[in-house]
């Protein structure tokens, strides 16, 4: 027999489907609260910018709802970060959840600039919805990944 005939049976490295029925319970579960903190968190991007909207539109005493719920978010893609690696999920992964931190990082920066410099304050809601399209992006990548 040749080597061809006895190594056809075996799996070749980075096969999804072996890798996907070696995964722990742990992991699988992990990777079920990630997908489901990834839409949570879009989904409190989308009440953030109705807070704003609120402050905007209708009463501004509501900024300090604003503000107060954004302390919280930064809670969320640490969260997310952290729950990466519980879940073996890939480095893209991984990086885009950092990725979703900086970005947080960038709109509590560009809203405490002074108003001399008000062009890179405008670029809070800008940042703001890139935060929510690095989000979805990654929600439907862990989907896509939990399909394979």
């Amino acid at each position: 027999m040749s080597n061809l005939s006895l190594n056809r049976g075996e799996p070749k490295v980075g096969d999804r489907a072996v890798e996907a029925s070696n995964l722990s319970p742990l992991v699988v579960g992990a990777r079920l609260v990630f997908k489901a903190i990834a839409w949570i968190f879009a989904i409190c991007i989308l009440i953030q910018v109705f807070l704003a909207g609120l402050a905007l539109f209708w009463n501004s005493a509501q900024w300090a709802s604003h503000a107060g719920f954004s302390r919280l978010l930064i809670i969320v893609p640490i969260l997310m970060l952290v729950v990466t690696f519980v879940a073996r999920l890939p480095l893209s992964l991984r990086l885009r959840s950092a990725g979703l931190i900086g970005i947080i990082i960038l709109i509590v920066v560009s809203a405490k600039l002074p108003s001399g410099i008000g062009y890179l304050s405008a670029l809070h809601p800008v940042l703001a919805f890139m935060l929510l399209g690095a989000t979805i992006s990654i929600a439907r990548k862990t989907q896509a990944l939990a399909k394979a």
